[in-house]
């Protein structure tokens, strides 16, 4: 069980076409990188102005669960298609938070997760969209 960094070495395919095999791997790395700066970000951005207490550890633990579930996708990728929607879903609560927890006032808190929930959200369509998505493994 290993993480091959992404680009590492180029992969040869039928009919002399080359191909990045590892390219499948990025956008899980990617959100692993995201999970773990949305895990950092409450220390850098000011929650106190929030109307419940902790409403940091709404991004804490989301960049963790983030962090979790990227990288069991970029370790197992075959069948984790619904790993993928979940991580979908996490971005999507990331995005909401900071309407829900009641930092919305905090214009740094407030982009930092809504650029950052965004950005999972699209990596996680990337995720579902490449070949070792769905759950087949392509011979080719």
């Amino acid at each position: 069980m290993h993480l091959s960094p992404p680009l590492r070495h180029w992969h040869p395919v039928r009919g002399g076409r080359r191909v990045i095999f590892e390219l499948t791997h990025t956008p899980s790395e990617l959100t692993v990188l995201l999970g773990a700066w949305l895990t950092a970000s409450p220390l850098l951005f000011d929650h106190n102005v929030a109307t419940v207490p902790y409403a940091g550890w709404s991004d804490v633990i989301a960049g963790l669960a983030l962090v979790a579930l990227a990288y069991l996708r970029a370790v197992h990728p075959a069948g984790t298609g619904p790993v993928s929607v979940v991580t979908a879903l996490v971005g999507a609560w990331v995005m909401a938070s900071p309407f829900v927890r009641g930092y919305a006032d905090s214009t740094t808190a407030l982009w930092n997760d809504l650029l950052t929930g965004f950005a999972v959200i699209v990596l996680s369509a990337l995720s579902m969209r490449s070949p070792r998505g769905g759950g087949s493994r392509s011979t080719d």
